[in-house]
């Protein structure tokens, strides 16, 4: 889990800095969900791909501002290991990014 922390704070570190003028709490909120649904969709077998596009048709309203981080957020949860993609990796990706 250490090293599932800190390949999180290190992701987070690199996604909320162009983003920081964005309130804190929905950029990390909602990226969570992102990370959320790639390790979902991962684990279904979903090519990289198809989840980018499926993540990013689902982002609407004030979340759709979120579309060109999908790609980098989905890309980092591809370089997970199979052991790592548990329903902790959004929580743990959340609570690194709102410690930033």
């Amino acid at each position: 889990m250490v090293t599932t922390a800190l390949k999180i704070a290190g992701f987070t570190l690199l996604l909320a800095t162009p983003l920081a003028a964005q309130d804190k709490t929905f950029l990390c909120n909602t990226s969570g969900e992102i990370v959320g649904a790639a390790v979902t969709l991962r684990v279904s077998g979903a090519s990289n791909a198809a989840t980018i596009k499926s993540i990013s048709k689902s982002l609407e309203g004030d979340k759709a501002t979120f579309k060109p981080a999908v790609q980098p957020i989905v890309d980092w949860v591809y370089t997970l290991d199979e052991p790592l993609l548990t329903d902790e990796v959004a929580p743990a990706y959340v609570e690194a990014c709102l410690a930033q």
